[in-house]
C-alpha cells in the first residue's frame, strides 16, 4: 500500500462496552448499605477499596474476552469498510495487566469477522492513521498533536459529554451523516 487510508480502532469503550461492564460488576461487589460510586468520579484514599475492585475484575482474562460488542463504535466500523479504509485496532495495553493483554486478543479473535490488524501500545499517538476511532478526549488529544489533518470519530458517552476540537466528531449513534462525511473528507484528502 503507498498511501493507506488507514482507520484506527479503540476497543475499550469504543467496540466493546468496557464501562457498562466494568459497573455492572462492581455492583456485583458492592454491599448492600454500601453507598453506589462512579467508579470513573472517584479519587482519594477513601475509595481504595473501589479501585482494588477493580483490579480484581480487571485480573480476569475472561472478563475482557468477554465483553458485548458496543453498538457505535461497529457502526463507524461499518462505515469504513464501504468506504474502502485499512482498519486496524489499536488498543492500549496495560502495564502491568497480562491477562488482560490475552483476553483482549481473545475477544478480536472472537468479535472481529473480517481480517483486520491490531496493535497493543502503551502510546496511540505514536501510530499513523487517517482517522482515529476512540471513545477517550486523553487519547484522541496525543493522537491529533502529531496529524494536523487527522479525524477523531468519538463514540459518545457520559465521560466525554460535551467534548469538543475541531478535528473530533462526538458519535452519539443519531449523527451517521455527519459521521460519513468527515469519513469521506479524511479519506479523500
Amino acid at each position: 500500500m503507498n498511501d493507506p487510508k488507514v482507520a484506527l480502532f479503540d476497543m475499550d469503550g469504543t467496540l466493546c462496552d468496557y464501562v457498562g461492564s466494568l459497573k455492572r460488576d462492581l455492583e456485583k461487589l458492592r454491599a448492600p448499605d454500601e453507598a453506589i460510586v462512579d467508579p470513573f468520579k472517584v479519587n482519594g484514599p477513601q475509595y481504595q477499596h473501589i479501585w482494588n475492585r477493580m483490579d480484581l475484575i480487571k485480573a480476569d482474562e475472561k472478563w475482557w474476552a468477554n465483553l458485548p460488542k458496543l453498538q457505535l463504535g461497529y457502526d463507524v466500523l461499518k462505515m469504513t469498510n464501504k468506504l474502502g479504509y485499512y482498519n486496524e485496532v489499536l488498543t492500549q495495553g496495560p502495564k502491568k495487566n497480562p491477562a488482560a493483554l490475552a483476553g483482549k486478543l481473545t475477544w478480536l479473535i472472537n468479535n472481529i469477522e473480517e481480517d483486520i490488524d491490531y496493535t497493543m501500545t502503551r502510546n496511540k499517538g505514536r501510530h499513523y492513521g487517517r482517522v482515529l476511532v476512540d471513545d477517550f478526549p486523553d487519547y484522541a488529544l496525543t493522537w491529533l498533536t502529531h496529524r494536523k489533518n487527522g479525524l477523531v470519530i468519538m463514540p459518545s458517552n457520559e465521560y466525554n459529554a460535551g467534548f469538543k476540537h475541531p478535528q473530533v466528531i462526538l458519535y452519539n449513534g443519531r449523527n451517521k451523516e455527519e459521521v460519513r462525511d468527515g469519513l469521506v473528507d479524511a479519506l479523500n484528502r
